[in-house]
């Protein structure tokens, strides 16, 4: 119940449960329903072109141009670069390669590493610390982390398309595809760095034992490099391309439903004019038929 009468202010107490005033006798319930009823297809219809904008934001800036569609395979395709082998370390031991799955190489995998290495996570750090951070299992290991970040970084690049769909322009994936590609660069550096420093020496990572040992980087880190750069010059095509108002979406959204609608009236009147055809080629079959039932009940009369 209202605490005052919306027609005549009355203040009404908690014991006034009638839907009438006490005093005016108005239906307070049903009291000005039409204006009311305006204001909420008022608040409706702003709610629905407030979700049809922000729908529109979202195909534009993901699939609205074949930029953004390019920019979406673009952005997608570093992920090769994930499977490709980046480094490796090779010994009269274990052999460790940082090839995911260990298609195109032998040894542990980097699939295998990432067990091995977080189990003994404290020991791979001691070693580190040991050496300074600047031996073998320094630069190995940092490149293994430099470029596990650069896949973090790119993953996330990606889904910032979706993520800031509300800003068409914005530059957040070019700042996040780089900071991707500076980390797979120092990873690869670092990976190049470690060849100098393992060269026949002897040295262990977790529970992996190495001797006279050989390591340096593999081609799949410049393919990922590369792929990353694409990625990058992508986004930055697309923060830069002039990008269409919220009116000239809704106005294209409105015209793709127009044509729509003419297309399913067009359909509906061509359907409903093949069923009258059909009608009359079936009625005149009927008359047809009882034309002919009537001629020869006709000619049966006069024998």
């Amino acid at each position: 119940m209202a605490s005052k009468c919306p027609n005549c202010g009355r203040q009404l107490k908690w014991y006034n449960i009638k839907a009438d005033c006490p005093d005016c006798g108005i239906s307070i319930p049903n009291y000005n329903w039409e204006a009311r009823l305006e204001e909420d297809n008022i608040k409706a219809e702003a709610k629905f072109r407030k979700f049809y904008n922000t729908l529109n934001k979202l195909k534009y800036s993901v699939f609205g141009t074949k930029l953004r569609i390019a920019r979406i395979v673009m952005s997608f395709i570093p992920a090769i670069g994930f499977i490709l082998p980046w480094a490796n370390v090779t010994s009269a031991k274990d052999t460790l390669s940082f090839d995911l799955l260990g298609l195109f190489t032998d040894g542990t995998s980097t699939l295998d590493f990432f067990g091995i290495f977080f189990k003994s996570i404290g020991d791979v750090l001691s070693a580190m610390s040991g050496e300074g951070f600047s031996g073998p299992v320094s630069y190995i290991v940092l490149g293994f982390l430099f470029m596990l970040l650069s896949v973090v970084a790119i993953v996330v690049a990606f889904f910032l398309i979706f993520i800031c769909f509300r800003k068409p322009k914005t530059k957040a994936t070019v700042v996040a595809d780089a900071v991707s590609l500076v980390f797979a660069a120092i990873g690869a550096v670092m990976f190049i760095l470690s060849g100098s420093k393992s060269a026949g020496a002897a040295f262990s990572i977790a529970t992996l034992n190495f001797e006279n040992a050989a390591s340096g980087v593999l081609w799949g880190s410049f393919v990922y490099v590369a792929l990353l750069a694409v990625a990058l010059v992508g986004n930055i095509l697309v923060a830069k391309a002039p990008v269409k108002s919220d009116e000239e979406l809704e106005n294209e959204r409105l015209e793709r439903v127009r044509i729509k609608e003419e297309k399913e009236e067009q359909a509906r009147i061509k359907k409903e004019a093949a069923r009258l055809e059909a009608q009359k080629k079936a009625e005149e079959e009927q008359a047809e038929k009882i034309r002919k039932a009537k001629e020869a009940l006709a000619k049966k009369d006069k024998k």
